[in-house]
Formats: structure tokens, sequence, C-alpha cells
């Protein structure tokens, strides 16, 4: 997914560690890559994700990140609500074009 020129939410970005963790645990490498940001900028998400209780850090001498229940049951709702505001842009855009005719 190509993230350039384009500003995500937070909750976009949280999305997409979770869903990230989802097939199994990840390395802080892995995470990193698959969310398109750097090492820096994904420390705090992760901590945000691992005190809300929606990641586990499984520590070992390279910790590794693993969605929990509770987080893929939030990743459910982050996928319903990002298809929600999908739809409400796409028709307010076509309520648009429509009275622009």
């Amino acid at each position: 997914m190509n993230f350039m020129g384009t500003k995500r939410s937070k909750d976009q970005i949280l999305a997409q560690i979770l869903k990230c963790c989802e097939l199994g645990p990840k390395s802080k490498t892995q995470v990193v890559y698959a969310s398109g940001l750097n090492f820096k900028t994904i420390v705090p998400y992760l901590m945000t994700l691992s005190k809300s209780g929606l990641i586990e850090i499984i520590p070992g001498e390279y910790p590794v990140y693993r969605i929990t229940k509770k987080g893929e049951e939030a990743l459910i709702h982050l996928r319903a609500l990002d298809g929600l505001l999908n739809i409400t842009v796409l028709d307010d855009r076509s309520e648009a074009c429509e009275e622009a005719i």
C-alpha cells in the first residue's frame, strides 16, 4: 500500500499496525515496514496499543508484537468505521455531482 502524499489519521495507523499483527507475532521491523512508519514514530503507537490491551509485547532478545482478542475486536470496528467513512465520502460526492448537473 502506498501512503506517499496522503496523511493518515491516527486510527488508520493503529488499524494498520493491528492488521500487521493479525497474522501472527511480528517484530518491530516487520511492523514498521507494514505500517509505513519509521522506528522513531512507531514507538508511541505501539505503547498506546499495548497500554490499551490491543497488542501484547512478547519479551525476548527481539520483542515481538501480537494482537490480542480485544485488538481483533477493535480491528473489526476500525474496518467498519473506515468502510462507513468511505461510503459517506462517495455518497457526498455523488450528491454534489448531481446538484452540479
